[in-house]
């Protein structure tokens, strides 16, 4: 009989230690934001594959469990935080000689379309002249004078035609150094926020 009550009394005292047991593993099972103290050590669970790692969204943070999307999301949203540091200064540093270059070319169109406008002067003087002349030769040569203001305003046109695309080109790029900044900083903030919900402690 004093076994049998041994017996019981020991599958008790086991019984009852499970019954501490369980709740203690609850307590730490694995997820985002519980603390590990084994670097790159991984594991997985039900919820997925966790590693022990630092989160490089939070500034000195400490060892935690992180599932692998999250490690992965993490360090996409900071190294391109850190790239776009370059990717900024280079937009910045190209207004400077976008302006230059939209002033400069504006300047060469507003000197070509002076030559222009005397070139379609003469042009029109001559056509006048050669409608009036009476002998061969005049009209000979002003014919020729003709051609040859013709020939001037059609190239003079052509320059400011190419100078105009070259200016819309230069408009162009300094809208997108003006907005891409912007732009930048607005993915770079939605793939942090990102990061961050995938990160959320305890999933």
């Amino acid at each position: 009989m004093f076994r049998k009550i041994a017996s019981i009394s020991v599958a008790l005292i086991v019984a009852g230690g499970v019954m501490v047991a369980a709740p203690a593993d609850a307590a730490t099972k694995i997820s985002n934001g519980v603390a590990c103290t084994k670097s790159g050590a991984t594991t997985k669970t039900s919820g997925g594959t966790y590693r022990c790692t630092k989160n490089p969204l939070v500034t000195n943070s400490k060892l935690t469990w992180l599932s692998l999307d999250c490690v992965t999301a993490a360090t996409d949203a900071v190294k391109s935080e850190k790239a776009s540091v370059a990717t900024l200064a280079n937009f910045k540093a190209q207004l400077p000689v976008i302006d230059l270059g939209i002033t400069t070319e504006t300047a060469n169109k507003a000197e070509i379309q002076t030559k222009l406008d005397d070139a379609n002067l003469r042009l029109t003087a001559a056509q006048a002249k050669l409608a009036a002349a009476k002998t061969d030769a005049d009209k000979k040569l002003l014919t020729t004078a003709v051609g040859s203001w013709t020939s001037a305003t059609r190239a003079y046109a052509s320059k400011i035609r190419n100078i105009d695309i070259t200016i819309r080109k230069l408009e162009a790029a300094k809208l997108v150094a003006v907005n891409k900044p912007n732009e930048l900083a607005a993915n770079i903030a939605d793939a942090k926020a990102s990061a961050k919900l995938i990160c959320t402690k305890g999933f």
